[in-house]
């Protein structure tokens, strides 16, 4: 299936810090000296990538990659002095992009590079916070980018600096990247397996 078909939960949102309980069941287990100890053990189902070669890992090294030129690239625009710097207006969805682009990053080093199965918390924190960061990280960048052309053609102003050159080239940039990791992902063909499956580092 493809990666982001009919995965479970999709509904709950990130900010529930409930939202993974149901996953695990607590056990106590009484140790070598009679002490009580309360375990964590995963029930949920597990998400498999069907290609775990050198090629097929590659998109995961490449998207992580890519992750990181977007956030370096951001910051690097916010920290330009260009003719829509001052304008609150062109400014604010840029600035609110710098969150998802943060976000972004994260889940990208949460990505199986390795190819190992994934909770459904590690699929969530990965793959689908990559996902949906880079759909918010393109939605703010166009808003501001157009918002920029809209300033300057209210103003009359199309005289570009390097600085203004540098900006616009930057926010196309992120753009073009941040859909291209959409489109990477959506090439991952991914599968689940039940409970069971993947237990200690071994699958049966």
């Amino acid at each position: 299936m493809g990666l982001f078909d009919g995965f479970a939960g999709k509904e709950r949102s990130f900010s529930d810090l409930r939202k993974y309980v149901d996953d695990f069941e607590v056990t106590e287990e009484k140790d070598a000296r009679g002490r009580t100890r309360k375990t964590a053990r995963y029930k949920g189902q597990w998400t498999i990538l069907r290609d775990t070669s050198a090629a097929g890992l590659s998109r995961i090294w490449i998207t992580a990659g890519l992750a990181a030129l977007v956030l370096a690239a951001y910051i690097r625009m916010l920290l330009l002095t260009h003719l829509a710097g001052s304008e609150l207006l062109v400014m604010l969805p840029l600035l609110a992009g710098l969150f998802p682009a943060l976000y972004l990053a994260m889940g990208a080093v949460s990505l199986p590079f390795r190819g190992k199965p994934m909770r459904r918390d590690q699929y969530m924190h990965g793959f689908i916070r990559v996902f949906r960061s880079c759909a918010a990280v393109s939605v703010f960048m166009l808003i501001g980018q157009l918002a920029a052309l809209i300033f300057r053609a209210v103003r009359g102003d199309w005289l570009y600096m390097r600085e203004d050159w540098l900006f616009t080239g930057l926010g196309c940039f992120i753009l073009i990247t941040a859909l291209g990791i959409i489109g990477l992902l959506r090439s991952v063909d991914v599968t689940e397996r039940p409970n069971g499956f993947y237990r200690e580092g071994k699958s049966k």
